[in-house]
């Protein structure tokens, strides 16, 4: 049997852990006025994330393992910026230009452990000062974060987490009622396939077709290791449910350790290897995986896959982000470093390598909760959606399109990300270097009439049905391409059938007669990919675009149907 040893664990986790931390040093700001000093600058954004000073966890973790003093003045200078982001009321507030501040669960959860795990490092009036601040915000979350707080689910999971850890820790039973009540709403809203929603308001809201707000990467990345946390300090029982979720998001991690969240309702913030701002599922995976490998053979998959997309000591948004010569945000850093830190605390151990439900998954899988169908077929694996909840308009892509194409080796060759390129959350999203090359990676029919953009990913009422022939599987969607608004091009439907075998995708495509000369084929692959075009005809050379979300670099094929209407595309 085939093992991850402890020591290979704890040097791709605690070698990644250091190279972050690296680059966070070296990044904090040394100057005079308090309201810079200690901060962390993002070379993308240009900006001090508010968020940054939850860095003082791993920071801490670093300084403790090493001895080095270095780390442990980064940490002290960097809770002393984090003043700046303190309300009166003891809330944190997101950012300078964002009042929010439910995103004090997340930094009362870091200072937590900092001060339960490395404590020991800071002088008597340092400990004084750090717990006054993890008390004050305890009392913030225990007065604003209730039941009917105007949040996505994430943040009662997170609410859970540290209302239990405080509770523990300052001895509140008023704290660990309310945690309580807290994952109660997130262990209410569970589906019938397994899957935590609510990543939409209200969080049981259905749409038209009774798809629920279901975004895997928030699960996975926070939510659901949240919800460990509080098992883990106050309810026990609770771990199994904690495990059978988890268990259930883990099919949708793909066979090299990305999640899947081309159809999840925040799909604006995936970054193939999670979610721009949550952070991170090593710490919550290593632990089920005590009892269960399948656990940490996704955290090792996973932390692998940040390893990979690590440049300069930064976490970069995507695979491709580097390559294509995109600054790296460090909001994504200093989030996942907290998971690694958690991880490496909780202690690392041998773990026999074994196989994720993605390795050998069925060849048909369909999620009623979001209307989509996975597809897998020898070495490759494919989502369509026509998932019609969403958070907000240009969240991710419906209508029936392809929302992810990997192959074995090969990798991604589609994802979607946003069914369009705009700005959402401006506070936690960089703008693009390059924005003549940054648009939609989504593969849709599209069309302009009368001044406006028709594309096939804005219709939330396309149907999909699916149909396996010998080794082949084949999903039929019919579709008409609409605006951003939902406004349809014509009432004549457009037929779409892309049809998965072990040799790869074939798409065919039916434009009735009075679209023909209008609508047109997009189809975004990996530059590498192989598209052979047997019905219609390229409208243009293959451009090179690149797509924030999730981050990779793609050639832009334009396919004009034949005059009947018909074109056909093999991918290979």
């Amino acid at each position: 049997m085939t093992v991850t040893t402890a020591e290979e664990m704890d040097r791709l986790l605690f070698g990644t852990l250091s190279d972050w931390c690296g680059a966070l040093m070296r990044l904090q700001v040394r100057l005079p006025d308090p309201a810079l000093d200690g901060g962390i600058l993002c070379p993308a954004c240009g900006v001090i994330h508010g968020r940054c000073h939850e860095a003082v966890y791993p920071l801490m973790y670093m300084a403790h393992r090493t001895a080095d003093e270095r780390y442990l003045d980064a940490a002290r200078r960097l809770f002393d910026w984090g003043e700046n982001m303190v309300c009166p009321d003891g809330g944190m507030m997101n950012d300078f230009k964002s009042p929010w501040k439910g995103v004090t669960a997340f930094a009362a959860v870091s200072l937590h452990d900092a001060l339960v795990f490395h404590g020991g490092l800071l002088t008597e009036k340092e400990r004084g000062r750090w717990e006054n601040r993890l008390s004050a915000m305890g009392e913030w979350l225990y007065n604003n974060l209730t039941e009917a707080s105007a949040a996505y689910i994430n943040y009662y999971a997170a609410g859970a987490a540290a209302m239990a850890l405080l509770g523990n820790y300052f001895g509140r039973d008023g704290y660990r009622d309310l945690a309580r009540r807290l994952a109660g709403v997130c262990f209410r809203h569970v589906s019938d396939s397994g899957l935590m929603y609510g990543e939409c308001r209200p969080h049981d809201a259905r749409s038209k077709k009774g798809c629920l707000g279901i975004d895997h990467g928030y699960n996975a990345e926070e939510s659901l290791p949240m919800l460990c946390r509080y098992a883990e300090a106050l309810d026990p029982d609770a771990l199994e449910r904690c495990r059978a979720m988890f268990s259930a998001e883990l099919s949708w991690m793909l066979p090299d350790g990305a999640w899947d969240d081309s159809t999840g309702t925040r799909a604006f913030k995936w970054t193939y290897w999670g979610s721009r701002t949550a952070d991170g599922c090593q710490d919550a995976l290593f632990r089920l995986g005590k009892t269960d490998p399948v656990f940490a053979e996704g955290a090792a998959r996973n932390a692998a896959l940040l390893r990979r997309c690590t440049h300069n000591g930064l976490l970069a948004g995507g695979p491709d982000y580097a390559a294509f010569g995109e600054r790296i945000c460090v909001h994504h850093t200093f989030c996942h470093a907290k998971a690694f830190a958690h991880a490496l605390d909780g202690g690392v151990y041998d773990a026999p390598r074994v196989y994720l439900p993605a390795d050998a998954p069925d060849p048909v899988r369909y999620t009623p909760e979001t209307d989509t169908y996975r597809l897998a077929c020898g070495p490759w694996r494919m989502t369509l959606t026509a998932c019609d909840a969403k958070s907000r308009p240009g969240a991710q892509p419906s209508g029936g399109v392809i929302s992810l194409l990997w192959k074995q080796g090969a990798g991604p060759v589609i994802a979607a990300g946003m069914d369009e390129d705009v700005l959402l959350e401006p506070n936690n999203r960089q703008l693009p270097r390059f924005p003549q090359a940054n648009r939609s990676s989504c593969p849709r029919l599209e069309a302009a009439a009368d001044g406006k953009r028709y594309a096939q990913q804005f219709d939330k009422k396309a149907s999909l049905t699916a149909q396996a022939a010998g080794e082949a599987v084949t999903v039929c969607v019919r579709t008409v391409p609409c605006t951003a608004a939902g406004e349809p091009l014509s009432s004549d439907a457009c037929l779409v059938s892309y049809t998965l075998c072990a040799d790869g995708l074939r798409i065919r495509g039916e434009i009735p007669p009075p679209l023909v000369s209008a609508v047109r084929f997009i189809l975004p692959v990996a530059p590498e990919t192989d598209v052979r075009i047997s019905c219609g005809k390229l409208s243009s050379p293959p451009q090179r675009i690149f797509s924030l979300t999730p981050g990779f670099v793609r050639a832009e094929y334009v396919i004009a149907p034949e005059t009947n209407g018909v074109f056909e595309i093999g991918i290979l």
